[in-house]
């Protein structure tokens, strides 16, 4: 968009803009006459009085003090004043459309004003008038316009103030004409047009937003740098809360810190910030200090700080000092939301606290707040993990009777507690009754129902869901092919294994350790130690990383075939990758040797398992090879 300048003697036919004025065709093309005309445009209807008039404006004036004028009763009053004769007061219009613009009524305010400014030669707006149409424009995302009506603004020789130019300024910033918003500041700062610290927080916080928060930095230098005008702490909040986000905290206190030494307030947005950003980075003993610290101020703390520092606290599992902010949070007058509540709910459900965790969401809907999806989600999975799936599908009843739709996570939350409750059956039906909320599965969601039915031996059923899932477009990951290669492998079908494990390579999704180590157990459980070591040499040379199953799967598999060369050769490799065996391989390893009669060597192994702090417990397999070896003595 280019710049439009600004001229500080405009002729009669100039604009604010330098260029030719736009006429108000476009306002009357983009917006619809929102109301019926009832009247002749041009008949003067008199009043009977100056009362009359007075006490119309009196009652516009009280009504739109109130907060609860409404959009028709609006136009009514409208009509009126457009209708008397003589016109009442500007002040009234200004009432009439500040009254609209507050609740958004932006297309009704700019349509009014055409009404106003084309119906009535004697209709003449101020400032104020031009400020309110300027803003509205600007929040329908046409600057242009604004621009326009500035022109009218200097035609019927009014200057603009600082507000109409920090409106229009702002208009730029938010429809993202960043480089037309600096040429218009800097045209205002050259030009000498009214100017105010407000003037520099829209400019300021428009860079924000654009990622831009070293020059926003250097503007607000330059500003108290020139001690002109004085910054406010709309001025340093963007910046503050910029820096916190892009985790500068350092640089985000350093600001804080020269906001409070050039006796700026702070307010509650710039307490947030700094919260907000220390709570995301670790730091939540010093977001607590910060708490106090506003306490000092008498700055309250809103719903928002409370609820980032309990948030902080969950994750931390500090869950009595979060309940304990909550109660401070309520005796002081601040009412929680559901982010609060759902913090909460889920850090005590994550704790196995689950009667609290009750507590808290019925004291929820007691204060009328409605759970959201993510409260419903935590309590489903809760649920699930308690094994109370009749419990969840219950809770998934009462979450859609009020209004809270259920999404694929919550499906896919409570199908994998049916599936882990061996119900199954149940969760592929929940599957059909996706259809009916137009929620669509996703990968996670056929996983979850593969994997259990391959657990279940069901593999035909499994094949079935598999080209289900592919006749929907949905493409497998590698867990939903491992799951089948894992259920083939139990199966001991290794040539369907290795017949679908081809398909997923050429389909370009490649195997990991967990994949690979089925194929190297089942291997090993054939006894084929050749296939065995020859995977195994391949993934080492393709930079794998073998974890402790890779390595027992090969210790198995040579013990069982009794080749504890080869085994012991495992275990070395093993300890020299870092990897340190478990009780399994240990136990694994100690009764090898036991078949072949190697008790000196068995007895080293146990002594170097419980010298690595793997202590065999009375329910160990450990122990009962000690009692072998004692037989054999």
């Amino acid at each position: 968009m280019k710049t439009q300048m600004l001229t500080t003697k405009p002729s009669p036919t100039a604009t604010a803009t330098g260029i030719t004025p736009l006429l108000f065709s476009p306002l009357i093309t983009l917006f619809t006459t929102q109301f019926r005309y009832y009247y002749d445009y041009y008949s003067d209807t008199s009043y009977d009085s100056d009362t009359d008039r007075r006490n119309l404006e009196k009652l516009v004036r009280t009504r739109c003090k109130s907060g609860k004028l409404g959009l028709d009763e609006a136009l009514g009053y409208f009509d009126s004043l457009i209708r008397a004769r003589p016109l009442p007061s500007i002040f009234a219009f200004n009432r009439l459309f500040g009254a609209l613009s507050n609740k958004n009524h932006c297309p009704d305010v700019v349509s009014m004003y055409r009404q106003s400014m084309n119906c009535s030669r004697h209709f003449r707006p101020d400032v104020c008038t031009m400020n309110t149409v300027i803003k509205c424009l600007c929040r329908l995302k046409k600057v242009d316009l604004g621009f326009s009506v500035l022109a009218t603004l200097y035609k019927h020789g009014l200057q603009p103030d600082a507000h109409t130019l920090a409106t229009l300024l702002h208009g730029l910033c938010t429809q993202g004409s960043m480089v037309a918003a600096m040429e218009l500041f800097q045209d205002i700062l050259d030009k000498k047009h009214p100017c105010n610290e407000f003037t520099y927080a829209t400019i300021i916080n428009g860079l924000c937003k654009a990622g831009k928060t070293s020059k926003a930095f250097e503007l607000l230098k330059r500003m108290y740098d020139d001690k002109r005008i004085k910054p406010s702490v709309y001025c340093f909040s963007p910046i503050i809360d910029s820096l916190s986000k892009e985790g500068q905290m350092d640089r985000a206190l350093s600001s804080f810190k020269q906001m409070i030494k050039l006796g700026v307030v702070p307010n509650v947005v710039t307490y947030n910030s700094l919260v907000h950003g220390l709570c995301k980075y670790g730091r939540w003993e010093e977001a607590k200090r910060f708490l106090i610290n506003m306490l000092h101020r008498k700055i309250s703390p809103n719903v928002q700080t409370y609820s980032m520092l309990i948030d902080a606290l969950c994750r931390e599992d500090k869950i009595e000092e979060a309940i304990s902010l909550f109660e401070l949070m309520t005796r002081e007058g601040v009412e929680p939301n559901v982010v609060t509540f759902t913090s909460l709910i889920s850090a005590l459900c994550n704790s196995d606290r689950s009667d609290e965790a009750a507590q808290f969401l019925e004291n929820m809907t007691s204060r009328g707040i409605t759970p959201n999806i993510v409260t419903y989600t935590t309590m489903l999975g809760f649920l699930c993990k308690e094994g109370r799936v009749r419990k969840a599908l219950d809770l998934m009843e009462a979450m859609v009777d009020r209004g809270v739709m259920p999404d694929v996570f919550s499906y896919n939350t409570l199908i994998h507690g049916l599936c882990r409750s061996d119900l199954w059956r149940e969760a592929i039906e929940l599957l059909d009754r996706m259809n009916d909320h137009d929620v669509s599965p996703n990968v996670i969601t056929f996983s979850i129902l593969i994997d259990s039915l391959c657990k279940k031996r069901q593999m035909n059923e499994a094949i079935e869901m598999f080209d289900l899932m592919i006749q929907r477009d949905i493409r497998p990951n590698v867990v939903t092919y491992t799951s089948l290669l894992d259920g083939f492998c139990r199966l001991g079908e290794l040539g369907k294994a290795k017949s679908l494990f081809d398909k997923m390579v050429s389909e370009n999704i490649f195997p990991d350790i967990i994949t690979l180590n089925i194929f190297l157990n089942a291997y090993s459980e054939k006894g084929l130690m050749e296939e065995a070591r020859k995977l195994f040499d391949r993934i080492t040379e393709l930079g794998g990383e073998p974890d402790q199953i890779t390595y027992h799967a090969m210790i198995k598999g040579y013990c069982s075939q009794g080749k504890m060369d080869h085994a012991k050769e495992i275990l070395e490799s093993m300890l020299s990758k870092g990897v340190l065996p478990d009780l399994m391989s240990y136990n694994t390893l100690v009764e090898g040797y036991i078949k072949i009669e190697r008790i000196d060597v068995a007895l080293v192994l146990l002594k170097d398992m419980i010298q690595k702090g793997l202590v065999p417990n009375h329910t160990n397999k450990t122990l009962s090879i000690l009692k072998d070896i004692e037989i054999l003595r």
